[in-house]
């Protein structure tokens, strides 16, 4: 310890240190000289100045003092290097830190909440089943049994109809310790209470997003205590929500936030909190008690399900369990996400090697000037090691600066990613200190990449550096072929998935849910009032069909998958006339008729899975295979593939089976109109509430859910393009500094070949053949790794397949007239050289 501090203490003391030694050290020498003895007995002043530095401890604090100073001026005599330097490694970098900053606010910044670490999501698993909600009974019987769980909160989400502008307003109905729970506390008027706002007969109270409130009330503080009116029923304001208010991170912030317990009165008919069936469409948070782990939590769960099952059999799945995550982020990272975030980590860190190599390039034609300098420097006895760490030193320079850069640049691209999406206010981009840290490393990391090769080079005895120039040239061209490649497999599928054949004609047909089952219908009263409707919306001047379905296509509502099978069967419900008005082609068989009870009809891939090279009609299908007593179904009808469930389906393997009464309160309405859907849309909204006024059918065009879909993938190829591009212009301004470079360093050559009369073209392939090979190199091994990235791909790419001939070739003819002309510009400017005046100079 007191050696640390004597350190230290030498290094706060340097400057006055230095003074006495070279008092000391004149002292000493005019003592010699007086002496008579010769003056150079005293040896090298400057090496024992060194020498006494050393035992003085940690000279490279000085050292890199000194590197940084002389760096800092070096970079400064070349303006236009250092801002073009830092510009390309900002945007390598930038990118990267957009991408880090998106991940780190959705799984690694906990949400403004209290305590987020100890908050966890609950939900329902059980071998088939997609459903996550929870019935509410069974929250109420967590909550009250649970020892592990310090607090139990729930959430749903539905459409009301605020009647002062007659539009639907999206609402969340939660638990009213909710507010308390996450620590928000609101500025104007008050918060829920459970004792004020739970009991039985408690006045109807609702709180206001603060997003709605500016918006559809002017910021007006006299909102509080306004009485509004959501589905006809009578409700008092009590507050706004903080701004910052992120509930539990649901995306879609609501407009409106009414307490659990007074759903049925707001939706007529509710039974969500008495209803122990298996579509309880209810999400359950906790807060784990001190101390507890989610696993301990998860195994109590698992014994009350169990206690559960005997007291209500009905509710609870087979082999169904409770599984936690994180509940206080915004996303958790799941088993099946890791394939996409290692795709896009790919992809941008491929944007940072393009623009490292781009950047050794630069600095291996930089040295070319610098040459002189470094001559000089190792012949006033620099060491070989002392130079590399000053070339380093300017390296780790220009990454600081394009460090901090890239922050901002991430900043303003997630800034304008979230515009687009329309996140809610509470999401904030601002880089914390992981950003920033992260922006730190990845700099630093890049300073030794694009800055070690070009030193070693540079201070090499022999600097002709073509090994270097091949392998930045060929980390370059394979980076920007995999970027290429991808965007073109990402724009193709876009295409397929705009112009192709989704199966069903999706332009002409509304959707039409009435949410039966939330009002409490059963089969009896959900049949008479579909048949009602289906009547009624048949009359109607424009409709050619109507039809009935439990899974609204591309609704991801009511999705039912059937498990033992080696890949995914959804089925869907449906009632006769569904294909005629879907517009799905019937290929063999017959449609449903009243009166089915043990038929199903079959998509084309799924019969081709199941009976490969047989026959469907009349098979025998199994629900459960593996179950010897499964229920059968007998096959009547093989339709086309309609992908039903998403647009990126790869194998659309689809069930169709007659309705029956578990599916009769879940079915839509699908209305095939003859001109524009959205001309018929107020009429059908009339003609469906009107059979009951307690109910609020929404109303949608088919083709808003398939733009959703295909927006995924026109998101996704937009800013695949914008990196392509942006890596193949950072490759091409590379390339030109690379072949620059190499040119710069063959003048006398090229001066001699013109002197000696060889042809100008002969010349400029002998320049460029070294090229030839790792540009070749590039190409093939960025093709190789774009054919591995786009396994990752094949969810999203709808009609294309991974090895898409047209996006491979198109890909790499574009990068190679790219490349061919970087290089053809610099060659054939060194061909204007004045062959008389090089030699003469040389």
């Amino acid at each position: 310890m007191g050696e640390l501090w004597r350190r230290l203490w030498y290094l706060l003391h340097r400057r006055r240190m230095q003074r006495e030694l070279q008092d000391e050290m004149v002292f000493h020498r005019e003592m010699l000289e007086r002496s008579g003895t010769p003056r150079k007995h005293f040896g090298n002043e400057t090496l024992l100045q060194e020498r006494s530095h050393e035992m003085w401890g940690w000279t490279w604090i000085e050292r890199l003092g000194q590197d940084l100073r002389y760096g800092m001026r070096t970079l400064m005599r070349s303006p236009s290097f250092s801002i073009a330097a830092v510009l390309v490694l900002a945007v390598g970098i930038g990118v990267n830190v957009a991408a880090f900053g998106l991940f780190n606010m959705f799984v690694l910044k906990p949400l403004p909440v209290r305590d987020p670490d100890t908050l966890v999501r609950l939900q329902r698993s059980a071998p088939g089943t997609f459903s996550s909600s929870v019935p509410y009974p069974s929250i109420a019987f967590y909550r009250d049994h649970a020892k592990t769980l310090h607090s139990v909160m729930a959430s749903t989400d539905r459409d009301v109809i605020l009647e002062q502008e007659n539009i639907p307003a999206r609402t969340r109905f939660v638990t009213s310790n909710l507010f308390h729970e996450l620590g928000a506390e609101t500025g104007l008027g008050r918060v829920f209470d459970p004792d004020l706002d739970d009991p039985k007969g408690a006045p109807p109270v609702v709180m206001l997003s603060h997003t709605f409130w500016e918006q559809h009330y002017d910021s007006n503080p006299a909102v509080v205590g306004r009485v509004v009116h959501l589905n006809h029923k009578p409700a008092t304001v009590i507050g706004v929500a903080p701004r910052n208010f992120s509930g539990l991170g649901l995306p879609h912030e609501p407009a409106f936030w009414i307490p659990l317990t007074q759903e049925p009165y707001f939706v007529e008919g509710s039974t969500v909190l008495t209803d122990t069936s298996l579509d309880g469409m209810v999400d359950m948070w906790a807060r784990l008690e001190k101390g507890v782990s989610p696993r301990a939590a998860e195994q109590e769960l698992l014994a009350l399900t169990d206690e559960l099952r005997r007291q209500s059999p009905k509710s609870v799945w087979d082999k169904e369990r409770l599984v936690s995550e994180p509940g206080g982020y915004l996303q958790a990272v799941r088993k099946d996400d890791v394939p996409m975030i290692m795709l896009v980590g790919t992809l941008v860190l491929l944007i940072l090697t393009v623009a490292c190599s781009n950047l050794g390039g630069l600095m291996l034609a930089r040295g070319v000037t610098r040459s002189h300098e470094i001559s000089i420097r190792f012949a006033l006895g620099a060491s070989r090691q002392r130079i590399v760490r000053q070339l380093l030193t300017e390296s780790l320079l220009l990454a600081a600066m394009a460090a901090t850069a890239g922050v901002g640049m991430g900043y303003l691209c997630l800034r304008v990613f979230l515009s687009q999406v329309n996140a809610p206010p509470w999401l904030n981009p601002a880089p914390d200190w992981r950003v920033v840290l992260f922006a730190g490393a990845t700099g630093l990391i890049a300073s030794v990449v694009f800055g070690l090769a070009p030193a070693l080079q540079l201070t090499a005895k022999r600097r002709s550096g073509t090994r270097s120039r091949q392998v930045l040239i060929t980390a370059q061209i394979a980076a920007s072929c995999v970027l290429l490649i991808v965007a073109g497999l990402l724009v193709r599928a876009l295409h397929f998935a705009v112009s192709g054949d989704a199966g069903y004609d999706h332009e002409h047909i509304l959707v039409v849910d009435p949410d039966l089952a939330a009002h409490g219908y059963s089969a009896t009263t959900a049949r008479s009032y579909l048949d009602t409707a289906q009547a009624r919306l048949r009359q109607l001047p424009g409709v050619t069909s109507v039809g009935l379905t439990s899974m609204a296509p591309l609704g991801h509502k009511n999705v039912t998958s059937l498990g033992g099978y080696p890949f995914g069967i959804f089925v869907s419900h449906v009632e006769p006339g569904f294909f005629n008005t879907m517009g799905i082609a019937r290929l063999n068989g017959r449609d449903f008729q009243r009166g089915d009870t043990n038929e199903v009809v079959v998509s084309e891939s799924l019969a081709r899975r199941v009976w490969p090279g047989e026959a469907p009609l009349g098979k025998q299908f199994l629900l459960d295979p593996s179950n010897a007593l499964s229920e059968k179904f007998t096959v009547v009808g093989v339709v086309a593939n309609a992908r039903m469930m998403s647009m990126h389906d790869p194998d659309a393997t689809e069930l169709y089976q007659i309705s029956d009464d578990g599916s009769l309160p879940h079915m839509v309405l699908l209305v095939r109109t003859q001109g524009k859907p959205e001309d018929l849309a107020t009429a059908v909204r009339t003609v469906t509430s009107s059979i009951d006024t307690g109910l609020f059918p929404t109303v949608h065009r088919l083709s808003e859910s398939f733009q959703d879909e295909v927006g995924t993938v026109e998101k996704g190829a937009m800013i695949a393009s914008l990196m392509g591009a942006s890596a193949v212009l950072l490759a091409a301004v590379g390339l030109l500094g690379l072949v620059a470079y190499a040119v710069s360093q063959k003048t006398r050559e090229i001066a001699i070949r013109l002197a000696l009369g060889a042809k100008k073209t002969h010349v400029i392939k002998a320049m460029l053949r070294q090229f030839v090979v790792p540009v070749a190199i590039g190409l093939i091994g960025g093709a190789g790794l774009a054919a591995a990235a786009s396994q990752l791909l094949r969810r999203i790419l709808y009609g294309v397949s991974g090895l898409d001939p047209a996006a491979y070739l198109g890909a790499i003819g574009l990068l190679t007239v790219i490349i061919s002309f970087a290089a053809w510009v610099p060659a054939r400017k060194a061909l204007g050289v004045d062959a008389m005046r090089v030699l003469r100079h040389e």
